[in-house]
Order: C-alpha cells, then structure tokens, then sequence
C-alpha cells in the first residue's frame, strides 16, 4: 500500500482515576531496549516507532554501521521462518540479564515463560546478541539517555500510580508471588504483558509501554487513557495461561469465530486464534477492573461497544458471565473456576448471525455530492461533500490513486458530513478512496467495506 493519508481523530475513552496510590514506579530496562533496537535494524515494522524522534533519530545514527551485524540478519531469519516478532521480542528481553558487560540468559529465571517461537534458537541468539551488545558499546549509548529515560518516567508515574495493584488478587483469585514492573520504551509500537518465573517459582509480571506523544521539546507525554493499557498489559499475566490451558476445548468454534474477522484480527497483530481468545479474556478482565473501580454503566457498556468494534464479537456476552463471576465468588474462588462456563458460552455460540450483528454495527456512507464515475466534470467544481449515516470519530483517505490537490473537514459538530475542497486539473482521472479502518464511529467500529470515490475532468 502507498503512503496513507490519515485525517484521524482519536477514539478517546476516558477513565476513572483511582485516588490510592502505589509504589509501581516507570523504568527504563537496558533489555528491552536492547532487543528493540535490534530489531528496529532488521526492519521489524513494529519496531518502527518514530514518535519520540530526539531518540530515534540517535539510535539509528549511533547503531547505522552495525545493520549486518550476524544477529540483526538472525532476527530477520526469525521473523521470517518462525514468526519471532512483536511480544515474542520482549519475552526474550525480561528472560536475559546484562552483568559485568555480558548479556546471557537469567541463571535465576525458568524458561517456562520464553515465547515459544525462539524455540531451539533462542541461544545461538543470546551468543550473538552479547557480541552486538559488547562490539557496539551498546551501554555507553544506553547510559547517556538516562536523562530522558528519567523524565519519561516521572511523567508516566502519575498513570502508572492510580493503579490499584491489589484488584488483580482480588479479581483472579490469586497472586503471584513476584513483582509487577513497569517499563517504558520509546522504539516500540505497541503494548506487552510478558512474564517471567524465577527458580522459586515466583512470578514477575510487566507491562512494557511504547510513546505516542512528545512535548515541545521532543520529551514524551503520556495520557490518562494509557491507564488502561497498563491494566491490559498485566491482566495478560493472568488470562494467558487460562487461554492457554483451555484453548484445546475452544479451538473449534474459535477458529470459526476468527475465520470471520482474520482481517480484522491480523491488523492488530493477533495472527492466530488462540491469540484472539487470550486478547477477549483480557480486554472483558480490564472492562470488569474499570467498573471495580467506579465507572458509570454508560462508560461500561461504551467500552464493551469498543472493543466489539474491534472484532471482538462475543466480548458483550463474555463480560456477563464475568459479571456472573463477581456476584458468585463462593462458588468460583479463582479466575480458571469460571472458565469451563466461558468455554460452554463460547462453544454455544451462533457464529453467522453474532458476525452479521457486527456488520450492521458498521457506518457506512450514504451519500456523495459527486456522483461515482463521474466523466467530464468542470474544473470549476470546488467542493465535494460526503455523508455518513451517523456520526463519526475519524474519516481517513487513503492514497491508491491520483487524488486532487484538496482540504478536507467536518462539518458540524455531529461529524456526520465532510465537505472537501478540492482543485482540479483538465483532463484528469482522480480517485479518492475512504479506506474501511480508518473510518470509525464513536465506538470504532469501521465502514464495512471502503468507499472508492473515481471521477475524470
């Protein structure tokens, strides 16, 4: 796909803060950096994040001669054959330890908790990632952004210390006898929740956070809407092995159900079925931590809306049986007592009729001043309006053809219409395609198929 044009607003939901505070405070990790960095050099999309760029643009100068470096072409071959991307990346980071000046496996961690795709890999990786570590003084570079790494975590302390770290004992049933961290990282895109057992059995859970936003300056600025991610990340800690273990009873009506929204799925990274079974326990779990917390209905039923716009089709009849959950914890004493009644629902489950539900869930536009295909239209045409069929929370334009020199806006406050202005060129072909993703409603459920706008002067 050519550069796509984005006119997008974001779909904010906001939460309420919890006024206790706790002593998780933000760091920086010399792992995860690491390991991002590297793969930031093998092209891995997801460590392409150029957001913070005082730092970026450093990294890709300070590491520019090392992009042949053996474990830069290991990381490509990995990505490649065994799929080694995106968590499996900060899996690999929070299972190593950097002492004296060598990188190697933690001697005091277990690999139960190692992604699966570095399989028998992952050493001859370790080997060659310590040479990049020493060869390239990987730590005089670390070491000379503390600076920036510790305004980052100042700012990030005000989200990450309304978090209320005893609901997730009180939630799941259980609490692991480890420490939650949370590590900030500017290279990454997106949002991990690995963990990591020790030789004790005790388990540390993290929430590694990316940065989407800089201040004038260029430091990172972070919002109160990334309390949530933060409860979603370590909610993965505990929903995970639950997807995990009862995945073999689930995996034919799942498979059915992703069947239907891989597109969707796959444009959030999640590759698999056993992935969006993982991803729905967690987001119903974070719902269910929000309304703990004190969120109005309203605000609850909009967060299930959202994360249904996002594929996740059965995430509304999910939740009530969580709700189930809460109201009868005499009965069900953990998290992994209420799932053989998840896997019954779900396996219950009508898959045709719940995806048509989604479908018509899904803005679509229904008028445009221009009719489509359109021949011999006047140069003196200055605008063109569009009108979707409720409002709406972002529009896109994506970039699969000529498009006019143009401006386009909202007309309104109800964001229902978009007038474009446009300059056109004599005997031309135009095409101005509303790509599906990037038009969103209030709750982020996108057009149901693109709108290809084409005309000629």
């Amino acid at each position: 796909m050519k550069k796509i044009i984005l006119l997008l607003t974001s779909i904010a939901l906001c939460y309420t803060i919890y006024a206790q505070k706790n002593n998780l405070k933000p760091k920086f990790d010399e792992r995860t950096e690491l390991l991002s960095v590297v793969f930031r050099l093998s092209g891995a999309r997801e460590y392409q994040n150029n957001s913070v760029k005082i730092y970026t643009d450093s990294v890709d100068s300070y590491f520019a001669s090392f992009k042949k470096h053996k474990v830069v072409k290991k990381a490509k071959r990995l990505r490649k054959m065994r799929g080694v991307a995106y968590d499996a990346i900060m899996s690999m980071a929070i299972h190593l330890s950097i002492e004296n000046g060598t990188v190697q496996f933690n001697n005091n961690v277990t690999r139960d908790n190692l992604d699966g795709r570095w399989g028998k890999s992952a050493d001859k990786f370790v080997l060659l990632l310590n040479d990049f570590y020493q060869t390239s003084n990987f730590n005089k570079f670390y070491t000379s952004k503390k600076e920036l790494y510790s305004v980052a975590g100042k700012r990030f302390e005000d989200i990450s210390g309304t978090i209320d770290l005893s609901w997730f004992k009180k939630f799941f049933g259980y609490q692991p006898e480890g420490e939650y961290n949370v590590v900030l990282s500017f290279i990454n895109m997106g949002n991990y929740g690995p963990k990591v057992k020790d030789k004790s059995g005790e388990e540390s859970a993290y929430s590694i956070i990316c940065a989407w936003e800089t201040d004038s300056l260029g430091y990172p600025v972070y919002m109160k809407e990334q309390k949530h991610t933060l409860v979603h990340e370590f909610c993965h800690s505990f929903c995970n092995p639950m997807g995990d273990k009862f995945y073999p009873e689930m995996k034919d009506k799942t498979k059915e159900i992703y069947s239907k929204v891989n597109d969707i799925m796959r444009r959030q990274a999640y590759g698999s079925a056993k992935t969006m079974v993982n991803e729905i326990l967690v987001r119903a779990s974070t719902i269910r931590y929000f309304q703990d917390e004190g969120a109005e209905q309203e605000r609850v039923d909009a967060m299930i809306k959202h994360e249904k716009a996002r594929g996740f089709l059965w995430i509304d009849k999910l939740y009530s049986v969580l709700n189930n959950y809460v109201d009868n914890r005499d009965r069900y004493k953990t998290f992994e007592d209420i799932m053989p009644e998840v896997v019954k629902l779900q396996n219950s489950l009508p898959v045709e009729p719940m995806y048509e539900e989604y479908l018509s869930s899904c803005p679509k536009i229904v008028s445009c001043s221009l009719a489509n295909g359109s021949k011999d239209v006047s140069t003196d045409l200055k605008e063109i309006i569009i009108v979707y069929d409720r409002p709406m929370s972002s529009f896109g334009i994506s970039e699969k053809g000529k498009r006019p020199k143009m401006k386009a806006e909202w007309v309104g406050k109800d964001r229902i219409k978009i007038r474009m202005r446009v300059e056109l060129e004599p005997d031309t072909k135009y095409r101005i395609n509303f790509y599906t993703m990037f038009n969103r409603d209030r709750y982020g459920f996108p057009m149901r198929k693109d709108f290809d706008l084409k005309f000629s002067t």
